[in-house]
């Protein structure tokens, strides 16, 4: 039998070892200082030169807030208190859903889990907003998810350490004449310290008040100017563990049935809440043919406990148990998944940075980085479940077949001698225990890099490479063909699923357990060459200032699927002689894919002054301007042009308007074009045979209607996709008061339009799509239905509406489909009040308005709107699925002397889940605002040694009621409740 055994921690004994390095590096340092030497710098007395970099190329440009750019500085780190770049990105308020969150573990092995965390501002989806590090690209995750059906990458925010950075800039405009492919909802770069000189350790523990959660972070900062001040070498070393929780841990997760928590609500039994799986260690059985008494007219029967109410019920199993016809009801035998799964993940994380810069006597500047990244998870996923579609058949003559021709048959039904075969259609595995996923990330980063000036002209050229990797195991699967060997073995050694799953051994159970595993691979490579000059020529306003530059660079990207999945090895049923792709039970197969492109781009830049102050131009005291355009060159989806222009109008030295017009694209990502085609397990509503219900009666409406049987999901990557184009536009203004210092107010209006956008018609619109059809005469291509078997004959007796089989399969190809325009309003509020009688004061109030998200709705989905089906991420997206209105964020950071505390907060607006629809008004779940606050207090001595005692959610906010896997919307809230910390630092030169 393969291993199970999965290794925990292995970081450890590396982290461990660099913190122990770094601190002896500190310990001779400290002793080889003058003994007189009493003051040492600290973080609080540091004062950073922030100098923003997004937006423009032009060093030394001075266009004055142009452009819309945020910064989250050391203040707003320490009042967020964050442990993960995830926790730290989710603080922007224009952030939307995070599809990559590091809670999924419900997902199988082709999806993104682990330590991995995404950004996405505008709420446009994944990919739309370009991640920089120190102003260059950094690689993708290798690993997607799926939006809109449609598979995404993201570059992984967890790999960027929250200690050891600058500043985060946050460019809330579209920029690809800038940077290219991705900048469409704005730029987010990482200025990481990497010119630093001294020492700073930092130490982190703390607990949830509620749960078992809980987590450590070692963190070293380490600086030294060497060759009499002409080298600078900077090195930063962040350890991170934090333990698992259990989905039980919390009254929300602990069930998948949420309906108790609508009790006294007119949603109070909703079937939409209902969300324990009908797949159990019941089982649900098809016999080869009808008995009488047994079975449905179809075969169809289903194992249960003694029931005296159940008149249907045969208890003739030698076990006691019973056989009742029909399939399992999930009021009474629903199975809860949540029992067994992990809420979060427990991750170990390592991330490690060596900046070396050095100056030549020339002037010129050589510099370079390392960057290495390492993290392992560890979950646990729900019991292994059989699919529909790759059922297993139990042979006559098998051993515990109570229907076959052995010493288990039940007499007195008319079964033949010979005995009868039985399919598995629905069953889970519980004796085997629930799944084991361990995922371990790795990523370096290397880059070598020269700048430096040239008379008027300042030059900057380096290359980068990077690469990532991912290996995604699972322990406590299941071989499709080791188990239909066991169930089918003759004697007591079979396996016997009859049983509820506890009659088993673990001999026999572990006859058929396997480990499956994916390896994904991303690179990213990159040479550029920058040249810029504030002052090419002057107007009579001033000097107009040119960037111009060049890049290469090179993406891939390969996923491996264990043998088990793509094809290599497959499973045979050996009493039907049917072939399935996968030999994994409860996966469906999964071909290998790789791809690789190569783009070639150019850029240029101007920025200048208009009108100045001296020309005394009536309500002009200054107009700015900036214009870029970008050329990039696909080896594999053509080429495009993108511009930029920029105004920026002062009428008065205090006001500022502001305004933008840029077109961008997004190229295709690699797995979109090439991966042939993709399966997955979805649970379509059938409407088709629900209006068979409503023909007879039996259903009032379609909203009554819920669930279906697992069909095969079938998405088809397209070579032919091209660029998705964008026109970003924005208007601002900028308010500084003369007669309040330090006060700034802004307000910024933007609007994305989007083109070309690539998606796939979800499973259920196409579902929905044969519904309509079929009721036209005609039938959608697109889904695959079985043959109507005897059952489904008398199902549809007396609605009107021919015949027909369960969904097998639904396809759908990636293609340029919709359009799509997003409206919003950023406003801010920045203010300082300094050297009072009751210390420093710093006030940041940050806030994000969605007005408009509205998606075309083309002639297909127009068809099912005419039907009053729910069309999904179509038409008015505003407050749905995780799009609310307002999200805001907020910061209060105080010192006097040495004393100093923090105040954090968070809103995020209510918005409906449309996965609910309420059973009679047919309106969609309301999910409620949230609000959460975190605190800190801190005393730093002297010596440059801080204490800190802070606070997480420090109300204790339970996040909203949502119709998904954890009663919440993990995307959006956090499960982790009320946290207490402590932080122990200290500083030295």
């Amino acid at each position: 039998m393969p291993s199970q055994k999965i290794t925990k921690y292995p970081l450890n004994k590396v982290s461990l070892s660099l913190f122990v390095a770094l601190n002896l590096l500190h310990i001779s340092e400290v002793a080889a200082q003058q003994a007189d030497k009493k003051q040492f710098k600290t973080p609080e007395n540091e004062e950073l030169e922030i100098i923003s970099v997004v937006g423009s190329m032009i060093k030394g440009a001075n266009i004055e807030g142009a452009l819309p750019v945020s910064v989250i500085d050391s203040d707003d780190v320490d009042a967020i208190g964050a442990t993960s770049g995830s926790e730290l990105f989710a603080s922007i308020p224009s952030n939307g859903t995070v599809s990559f969150n590091g809670n999924d573990v419900v997902s199988g092995v082709y999806a993104s889990r682990g330590d991995v965390a995404s950004i996405n501002l505008r709420s446009i989806g994944t990919g739309n907003t370009l991640v920089l590090l120190n102003g260059r690209r950094l690689v993708q995750h290798p690993g997607s998810q799926t939006e809109n059906s449609v598979p995404v990458t993201t570059v992984n925010m967890n790999s960027i350490p929250v200690m050891g950075i600058d500043a985060v800039e946050v460019l809330h405009d579209g920029a690809a004449a800038i940077y290219g492919s991705d900048a469409v909802a704005g730029v987010v770069n990482t200025q990481m310290k990497k010119d630093f000189s001294g020492y700073r350790f930092d130490m982190q523990y703390g607990q949830a008040e509620n749960t078992s959660r809980e987590k450590l972070n070692l963190n070293a900062l380490a600086g030294w100017d060497v060759n009499d001040g002409s080298t600078n070498i900077t090195a930063s070393v962040n350890y991170y563990h934090g333990s698992e929780v259990m989905a039980s841990e919390t009254k929300f997760s602990r069930n998948n049935d949420l309906r108790p928590f609508l009790e006294g609500t007119r949603w109070e039994g909703d079937s939409n809440f209902r969300n324990n799986s009908t797949t159990t260690p019941w089982g649900r059985f098809d016999a080869s043919q009808a008995v009488d008494g047994l079975t449905s007219s179809a075969g169809r029967f289903h194992i249960e406990d003694v029931d005296a109410s159940d008149s249907n019920q045969r208890c003739v199993l030698s076990n006691g148990l019973c056989i009742d016809s029909g399939s399992i009801s999930s009021d009474t035998q629903g199975y809860n998944t949540n029992s067994s799964r992990t809420l979060i993940p427990e991750t170990e994380r390592l991330n490690s940075f060596v900046f070396i810069n050095h100056e030549l006597s020339s002037g010129t500047e050589l510099y370079s980085e390392l960057g290495y990244y390492q993290a392992e998870s560890n979950s646990q996923r729900g019991e292994t479940a059989t699919l529909t579609s790759a059922p297993v058949t139990i042979s006559s003559d098998a051993y515990w077949n109570p229907l076959g021709s052995g010493i288990n048959q039940v007499s007195g039904f008319g079964i033949p001698a010979q005995g009868l075969d039985v399919t598995i259609d629905a069953y889970r595995v519980v004796d085997a225990g629930a799944r084991g996923i361990n995922v371990d990330n790795k990523s370096y980063r290397a880059l070598a890099g020269a700048r430096g000036d040239l008379d008027a002209w300042s030059w900057d050229s380096a290359v980068l490479y990077s690469k990532a990797k991912t290996v995604d195991k699972t322990n406590n699967r299941i071989s499709l063909s080791l188990f239909q060997d066991s169930v089918n073995r003759q004697d007591s050694s079979a396996y016997n699923p009859f049983c509820n799953a506890s009659c088993n051994s673990q001999k026999t159970i572990d006859s058929f357990l396997i480990d499956i595993s994916r390896e994904g691979e991303t690179e990213l490579a990159l040479v550029d060459f920058k040249v810029s000059n504030p002052a090419l020529f002057s107007l009579p306003a001033g000097d107009v200032g040119i960037a111009m530059g060049a890049e290469w660079r090179y993406e891939s990207f390969a996923n491996t699927y264990d043998d088990r999945l793509n094809g290599t090895i497959t499973y045979t049923d050996t009493v039907t002689g049917s072939n399935y792709a996968s030999d994994v039970m409860g996966s469906s197969g999964q071909p290998n894919a790789d791809g690789s492109r190569n783009v070639a781009s150019a850029f240029v830049e101007f920025a200048g002054a208009l009108i100045s102050p001296e020309m005394e131009v009536p309500l002009v005291e200054k107009l700015n301007f900036q214009l870029a355009g970008r050329f990039e060159q696909y080896n594999d989806v053509g080429s495009v042009f993108k511009p930029k222009a920029v105004l920026s109008w002062y009428p008065t030295s205090s006001l500022q308007v502001r305004g933008s017009y840029s077109e961008g694209f997004r190229a295709p990502n690699l797995e979109q074009l090439h991966t042939a085609s993709t399966t997955r397990v979805n649970y379509p509503t059938d409407y088709y045979r629900c209006q068979a219900r409503i023909n007879k009666g039996e259903l009032s409406n379609l909203s009554e209607c819920n669930g279906s049987d697992s069909v095969s999901n079938i998405r088809l990557g397209n070579t032919k996709l091209k660029p998705e184009n964008d026109y970003n536009y924005g208007l601002g203004l900028v308010y500084t008061p003369e007669f309040i210092d330090n006060l700034t107010l802004t307000v910024d209006f933007w609007r994305i339009e989007q083109e070309d956008l690539i998606g796939i018609r979800s499973y259920q619109n196409i579902a929905d799509l044969d519904y309509f059809y079929r009721l036209n005469g005609a039938a959608n291509p697109n889904v695959i239905r079985s043959q109507a078997t005897a059952d489904d004959i008398a199902f549809f007796d007396g609605s009107g509406l021919a015949a027909v089989g369960d969904m097998v399969e639904v396809v759908g190809l990636y293609e340029n489909l919709d359009s799509r325009v997003t409206e919003g309003l950023d406003l801010s509020i920045n203010y300082r009040l300094a050297d009072t009688d009751f210390g420093d004061f710093d006030i940041k109030l940050n806030a994000a308005k969605l007005l408009k998200a509205y998606q075309s709705v083309d002639s297909e989905s127009a068809k099912l709107a005419a039907l009053g089906l729910p069309l999904e991420d179509v038409g008015d997206l505003i407050q749905m699925d995780g799009r609310p209105q307002w999200q805001a964020t907020g910061t209060l950071t105080w010192r006097y002397n040495n004393w100093g505390a923090g105040l954090y907060g968070k809103y995020v607006g209510d918005f409906y889940d449309t996965s609910a629809v309420h059973d009679e008004t047919g309106e969609y779940w309301h999910v409620s605002s949230w609000s959460t606050f975190n605190v800190y207090g801190q005393y730093t001595f002297d010596s440059g040694t801080r204490v800190r005692l802070g606070m997480r959610n420090m109300f204790d906010r339970e996040p909203p009621l949502a119709d998904e896997t954890y009663g919440y919307n993990a995307s959006l809230h956090n499960a982790e409740g009320r946290y207490l910390y402590a932080n122990f630092s200290f500083s030295f030169e």
